[in-house]
Parts: structure tokens; sequence; C-alpha cells
């Protein structure tokens, strides 16, 4: 009898245990199709859009950044790109964003928006894995040429800048371009960078005695060996006196022209400069004189900032000049001479516009 009831127990748990099978066996279903779903979901255009806002949402900007860097690689520091995302975004409610694609022709460009108000666009790329990443496509990036000594490997915010960036090679230095003869100036290698956030930081891993300078008035960096030294300092702050001096009448172009390399546009310039106009006033002052960032392209070579102010007075009328001068100089017969000079007051810390009369 024991037995009878025994088998007829082991027949009752067969439609149990094929019950659990089933239900185990559908859920293993409904997993496996959430996660076929979800693959799938990530092969869309779209679902980059969807990660990108989570991320922002999340306050997720590293995950961001590293995701620019698949889709768009660029040379900004991660300080930099961060910042960025984080101003555009403040203060916005993400659960309002919409999107729209910049042309319908193509899906990897898109405009964000909230309440008709433009926000970002974005980039799409699908990467060898199937899986679509999107990036910030920033306006008004900044775009610089960098000169460094031939031959020399240079790293951007921290990051190896290799050959693509590459745009010309052992070419004559940017700032000896005015000589007549450019045998003896610097050859340089030049590297574009672009779409950059602020003034990118140049190093040389191989040399840490070389720094940089950027120009006066435009966006190229020079690259050379830290040449800050006293002597240095007093070749610039001495030549500055007397180019300076020439517009009025403080010094005759023979003392310019005893100091500049006479073949070369700049001195074409200066040569032809009308310094008849200013007032006859008494001996002029200097003060804050300064030189700083001076730079060796080549043993015979020099490139640096110097400012000063420079006042002056008629006994009815007195004035202050805040000015500043890049000057290149190039050794010529042993000497050091000016080969070229770019003005702009700004290098001076008092430049200001309310000059005292």
């Amino acid at each position: 009898m024991a037995e009878r009831k025994s088998k007829g127990s082991a027949l009752w748990l067969i439609p149990v245990i094929v019950a659990a099978i089933c239900v185990a066996a559908g859920m293993l279903f409904i997993n496996s199709a959430k996660g076929g779903f979800a693959a799938k979901e990530a092969e869309l255009p779209d679902s980059a859009i969807s990660t990108y806002l989570n991320h922002v949402k999340s306050n997720d900007y590293e995950s961001i950044y590293e995701d620019s860097l698949q889709v768009d690689p660029t040379l900004n520091s991660k300080d930099d790109y961060i910042a960025k995302i984080k101003g555009i975004y403040s203060g916005v409610n993400t659960d309002s964003i919409v999107y729209k694609q910049v042309d319908k022709q193509t899906t990897t460009e898109y405009n964000l928006y909230v309440s008709d108000n433009y926000l970002a666009t974005l980039k799409l790329i699908q990467s060898s894995d199937g899986k679509w990443l999107a990036s910030t496509m920033f306006e008004g990036d900044t775009s610089y040429t960098v000169e460094v000594p031939t031959g020399l490997s240079i790293q951007v915010n921290g990051m190896d800048v290799d050959d693509s960036y590459l745009s010309a090679k052992k070419v004559t230095a940017s700032n000896f371009s005015g000589l007549n003869d450019t045998a003896d100036a610097p050859k340089v290698d030049q590297y574009q960078l672009s779409n950059l956030l602020s003034d990118p930081v140049i190093t040389v891993p191989s040399d840490s005695s070389y720094k940089t300078l950027k120009d006066a008035i435009s966006n190229t960096i020079y690259v050379g060996k830290d040449a800050n030294t006293a002597d240095n300092a007093v070749i610039f702050t001495d030549d500055a006196k007397i180019i300076s001096g020439f517009p009025a009448q403080d010094t005759s172009l023979g003392s310019v022209a005893s100091i500049s390399i006479t073949a070369s546009d700049w001195y074409s310039r200066i040569a032809t400069l009308q310094n008849d106009w200013f007032t006859a006033h008494g001996t002029p002052t200097y003060s804050n004189l300064t030189a700083e960032n001076i730079i060796q392209q080549s043993d015979d070579t020099m490139v640096g900032n110097v400012y000063f102010d420079y006042y002056a007075t008629n006994g009815d009328v007195e004035r202050t000049w805040h000015c500043g001068y890049q000057i290149t100089f190039m050794k010529s017969n042993g000497t050091m001479k000016i080969a070229g000079i770019e003005v702009n007051s700004s290098l001076n810390p008092n430049d200001v516009k309310n000059y005292s009369e």
C-alpha cells in the first residue's frame, strides 16, 4: 500500500516539475529576448543620443569625454572638455531636450533643442562592434599652428601628437620669414591643431628645457629652449628702448640700423616710418621695463616679449604709453640683431585705454 502511494506521489510531482521547467524556460526566453532587444537597440543611431543624454542627466561627464575620443578625437584636455559640456547644459532640464537631424540624407549629425532654443550639435558614429556613440561638436573652436625644431616629438595636453597633425617639415620658422636671406634661420616642423577649447599645453617629453611662446598677433606657438637669462633680458630691454625712441625722435635711424638686420621687412618698415609728427618733449622716462618668455629656436636665435611704460611731457601735456613688443633676434657677425618685431600693447599688464593726460 505504501509502495503504491510512493508511486502516486512521484506521478503527482511530474506536472509540477514540468511546470517549473516551463516557467524557468519562459523566464530565460524573456531575459534572452530583453538582452536581444537591448543589443538591437544599441545598433540604432537614436541609442547614442539616449545614452549621451543619460550621461548628462547623471553628471557622468567622464563617459561623455571618453566617448568623444572615439567619435571625433581632439587634443583637448579633459578639464577643458568637461567644463565646456557643463556650460552647455547648466540649468537645462534634460527631459525637455529634443533632437533633430541636421541633414535628412545622413544620420551622423543631430541638433539638440529645448523649447526651440538650440543647445548643441551631436556627431554620431557606429563603432566596429555595431554600437552607436555620440559626441558634442563645439562651435567656435580654435586652431593653432605649432612650430617645433625639426625632429622633435611633442605632446599636447599630455597626449602624444603623431605625424597626422604635421602640415610641413623642415621649413623656415615663420617669425623669420621677413628676412631677405633665411638660410641661417631656424628650421621647424609645423603641426596644425584644431578643435581646441583653450591654448594648448605643449611639451617635449624628451627634454624639459624646451618651453613655448605664443606669437603676439596670431595663434602660432613657438617651441624652443628656455633662454630667460639676465644677459638676454638686457639685450631685449636696451633694444626696445632704441626702437620705441625712434618714432618720438629720441633715437636716430642709424641707431635702429645698428641693432637690426637691415635686409629684412622689419627694417624696411621702420626705415620708412614718418616720425616728424611727435611733439617736442623732454627726456622720456622708462619704467616697468621687463623682458620675459625668452626662448631659443636655435643656438644663434632667440625670441621673447618685452614691455615697458614710456612717459613723456612737453611741459603742458604729459602722457604715458604702455608698450609691448615681441622681438625676434638672430646672430649676425657675432652679435644678436633684430630680425623681426611685432607690436602688441596687451603684452604689457599695465595696458589700459585711459592714458594719463
